[in-house]
């Protein structure tokens, strides 16, 4: 069961007003690209991976990659959309991530 309260904003600053460019989610593996606001990529990996939520997030301009507080060890990872009556989305249950740039 999970709770709508945030914990933090997570990821870059450049996320804000950015867009989701790919999602691939594997086994217990996950991979975000974003293109920031600025133009610049960032590949986010999810480890731990215990459930991807996801409704065409390709293409989705991003308000913020936040995380939510949850009710499992899982952390909960929203990615959330800038168009409120958009229906696309994603979110990752995962033990952690990490933010790299991608050249």
């Amino acid at each position: 069961m999970t709770s709508d309260h945030v914990v933090s904003y997570v990821g870059d600053s450049d996320f804000h007003d950015g867009g989701i460019v790919s999602v691939v989610a594997d086994g217990n593996l996950a991979r975000v690209v974003v293109r920031g606001a600025s133009g610049n990529e960032y590949a986010v990996e999810f480890y731990g991976v215990k459930k991807v939520q996801s409704n065409r997030p390709e293409g989705m301009m991003l308000y913020a990659l936040t995380e939510m507080r949850t009710d499992t060890s899982a952390r909960r990872f929203v990615f959330s959309n800038w168009e409120y009556d958009d229906d696309a989305c994603l979110a990752v249950e995962a033990e952690g991530f990490s933010v790299t740039s991608v050249k």
